[in-house]
Formats: C-alpha cells, sequence, structure tokens
C-alpha cells in the first residue's frame, strides 16, 4: 500500500521530547545534536519518526505519561503528544497494571489516554509501551498495530502469567499485526509466557558497527601478568565492587593486574555518568588500587573495542543495569565487543549471561557475587593455553550465529509498506522461522 494515506502514532511510556527537538531543523543533524540530550532508544525512534514525515500524511509520538497535556509539532513535521497523566512514583500493589506490571491508570485516565490517541485518527499504531486501554480500543477500532517491546528480560513465574493472560490475549489478537522484542532472548520470554511465535520479531535499535576484524589470541608469556577489562555500569549494582576485590586477591596471588573499567556511554546521559564516576573512583581510592585501575566514561565504541582487543579477558561480575540488551546487539555491548575483538570472557552466571555464554564453550562462568570464583576462573583460564586458544576461536563463531538481522525502524516500515515482500521479510525474520536457534560451537 502507499503510505500517503497513513497516520502513525508512536506510543511510548514517558518521553518528552519537546525541549530536545525545540531547535532541530534537518534530519540529518539530529544523531549528533540529541546525542547526549536523549538515550539511544529515545534518539531512534525520533529520528525514524521524521525520517518518515515526509512519506505519511501525518506521524506523532504520543507519551502515556506527561506532566503536562500537550499537543505540539516540531519543525520536522513530528507530533508530540502528552497525556497530562502523571506516572506514579511507587504504585502500591493494587494500583499495578495486572496485565502488564505497568502503573494502572484509574478509569478517568483511561478514558482520557483512549481519547486523546483517538483524536489523532491513527491508522497505524506502535505500542512500545504495555497500556492496556489503548490496546483494547485499537483492537475494538480495528486499528493496525504493532507492539515493540524492549523492558520484558525476566521469565514470569505462575501467578505472573496469570496475571499477564488478558495482555498475552490481546498481543495474539488478529489486529496486533507482530510483536517485536528487543533480542532473541525477549521474544524467547514472550514466547514461554504464550505470545504466538509467528508473530514474534526479534529486532535491536540499529546494526553494530564493530568497525574492525580481529584474528583469534593466544596466552601470553607473562602469566602472572594480567590484562583485564570490563564494559558496562560502573556502579555496585553491576558488580564492580566484587571486581575491585578480585584485584586485591590477584594481587595477593603475586600477579600484577592492569584493569581497565569503561563505562557504556551508549544508554543515558551525562549526570548518571558523573555520579557513577564517583563512586567508583572512591572506592578505588579506598582501596589503593589507583596505579591498578583505569576508568573511562566517554569512549567511542571503536576505542572500546581497541582496549577490550589489548586485555588478556574480558570480565562481567554481573549484568546490571547497563549491560541488559538495549542498543546496538542483541548481546550485552560489553560481550560483543569482548566476542569481536577475540578476547575470552570470565562472566558471572546471571540468566542474562547464560542466555549467550556457555561455560568451556565461548566463555568461563562463575557464581555472581563470589570474588573469589571469579578469581579462581581468571587464574585457570590465564594457566591454560588450550583453553585460552578456544575461548578466542569461539567468540567470533557466536558472535556470527547470534546477530539479529532487524531493525526497529525496518520491522516499521515493512510493516507499514504492507506487500508480498515485505511480508515475506517480516516472516522471515519471525521467531519460528528457525534462525535464531544456536550452537555455540
Amino acid at each position: 500500500m502507499g503510505l500517503g494515506n497513513v497516520r502513525l502514532l508512536i506510543v511510548v511510556e514517558n518521553a518528552d521530547y519537546r525541549a530536545a527537538l525545540s531547535n532541530i531543523f534537518m534530519p540529518e543533524a539530529m544523531h549528533e545534536q540529541l546525542s547526549g540530550r536523549l538515550s539511544p532508544a529515545d534518539i531512534h525512534i525520533v529520528t525514524a519518526a521524521a525520517r518518515w514525515s515526509p512519506d505519511v500524511q501525518a506521524v506523532a509520538i504520543f507519551s502515556c505519561y506527561s506532566e503536562a497535556t500537550y499537543s505540539d509539532r516540531t519543525y520536522l513535521k513530528v507530533g508530540l503528544m502528552g497525556s497530562g497523566i502523571p506516572l506514579p512514583d511507587e504504585p502500591a500493589a493494587e494500583t499495578v497494571d495486572k496485565s502488564g506490571g505497568a502503573p494502572a491508570p484509574s478509569a478517568a485516565a483511561s478514558r482520557k489516554l483512549v481519547r486523546l490517541v483517538a483524536e489523532f485518527c491513527p491508522t497505524h499504531l506502535v505500542m512500545c509501551t504495555r497500556s492496556m486501554p489503548i490496546l483494547t480500543w485499537a483492537i475494538r477500532r480495528k486499528i493496525r498495530s504493532v507492539a515493540l517491546f524492549s523492558d520484558w528480560y525476566e521469565p514470569l513465574g505462575w501467578s505472573e502469567k496469570r496475571q499477564h493472560a488478558r495482555l498475552i490475549r490481546q498481543l495474539n489478537h488478529p489486529c496486533i499485526s507482530l510483536v517485536g522484542g528487543n533480542g532473541v532472548l525477549t521474544c524467547k520470554i514472550l514466547a514461554a509466557n504464550g505470545v504466538d511465535a509467528a508473530k514474534l520479531i526479534p529486532w535491536e535499535w540499529s546494526q553494530p558497527q564493530l568497525l574492525r576484524q580481529y584474528s583469534p589470541k593466544t596466552i601470553r608469556a607473562d602469566k602472572f601478568s594480567v590484562k583485564l577489562v570490563c564494559v558496562g555500569s560502573l556502579d555496585a549494582d553491576a558488580g564492580i565492587d566484587d571486581l575491585l576485590q578480585g584485584v586485591l586477591l590477584l594481587q595477593q596471588a603475586g600477579y600484577t593486574v592492569d584493569l581497565q573499567l569503561i563505562r557504556n556511554p551508549l544508554n543515558d546521559t551525562f549526570p548518571v555518568a558523573v555520579q557513577e564516576t564517583a563512586w567508583l573512583k572512591a572506592q578505588v581510592n579506598s582501596l589503593a588500587l589507583s596505579s591498578s585501575v583505569t576508568v573511562h566514561v566517554s569512549l567511542l565504541p571503536e576505542q572500546m573495542l581497541e582496549l577490550v582487543r589489548d586485555a588478556d579477558i574480558a570480565v562481567f561480575p554481573h549484568p546490571g543495569p547497563l549491560l541488559l540488551p538495549a542498543q546496538d546487539s542483541e548481546l550485552p555491548l560489553g560481550v560483543a565487543l569482548a566476542m569481536a575483538a577475540r578476547t575470552p570472557i570470565v562472566a558471572c552466571d546471571h540468566e542474562v549471561l547464560a542466555a549467550h555464554l556457555y561455560h568451556g564453550a565461548n566463555a568461563v562462568t562463575f557464581p555472581m557475587r563470589s570474588p573469589q570464583s571469579m578469581v579462581h576462573r581468571i587464574e585457570r583460564v590465564m594457566g591454560q593455553a588450550a583453553l585460552y586458544a578456544q575461548l578466542s576461536e569461539a567468540a567470533q563463531i557466536t558472535l556470527d550465529k547470534i546477530k539479529v538481522p532487524a531493525c526497529w525502524g525496518e520491522l516499521i516500515e515493512l510493516w507499514m509498506t504492507d506487500s508480498a515482500y515485505e511480508q515475506q521479510r517480516l516472516h522471515d525474520f519471525a521467531l519460528s522461522s528457525g534462525r535464531y536457534v544456536k550452537d555455540v560451537m
């Protein structure tokens, strides 16, 4: 179908883009001008909307929660809408939406959400959040819709599955053309919860652009001098305190340790980075490790890749909030960089990492929150040349097999165009296609 009659509404949970887009006139400059002001996910959403605006009748982004009700139009001809419904800070148990786990709007708020969406008269709806009032309205009105989730990483227990039963039924309705998950793991969790695998499509915000290809590595001759690297969130929740304790234990065992801590700069904004870095530097100084630990905050992906390549081992003590699949790979960014650099991985056994890392095959794993076990695994890898070479060899194989071919914006474009060719491509991307069955070796 042509796009001239398409009225596309993108529904997000809580995002006000008015200030960020107020002085942007050219779509070509958006990425550079928005960097540091919006998260990468938000940048992908607004740049895609700006890219589509010349071809469709109308495109707008609607925030289910906002401090004020607004309906503005940017210079890029992208509508920005907000409900004026405040997001609860700590929802009580009785106010939690049993269908999706988000704060449940009141009956009056639900009617307002539906009214504001209906006033836009969408022909196509992209749901980036689990809003049952809007989903229910779209199904009743037979609005062509897709649901593309980036925030569903935890499997559901028995009681949670009962709570989500209505949402699952809505997602399986024929009006919902496809359900996307940010990465294969998210889609497998959704399938396990009852969403039809034939309409589930893994996606990434964009395809990773790792600028160099590396050959497998072999262990260095000096086994008692070890270079470690960790990429991700640099706070206590990410297990960095355990990693610093591990450095102390390695030093006590006679190792000379060089630890490079690289904060993933792609997931949020500058103030969070400052807060984390201040905490980390205080920890490093208190343990007298300033000569052994280097902290990097704002590096480009190719710079991170070079540091990861230079290391002997990439260590991941905990997945942490910024290691969840969120940006350029279904893998956590640090793990993807380690695999591209062919640097052996020592990682905790958290389920987010265990979905991709297999002990003794493409990584060596240890019980989470156990610095002693982590150190034992590092010593094992550094002491066994054959194991070290095997892990390095397996890294690229795993990276090749786990690649997700579909991007967020591409899925929406294929779905809107809706020709036989585009429908076949969507079918080829589906979880049920068999392309995501992985063998490590």
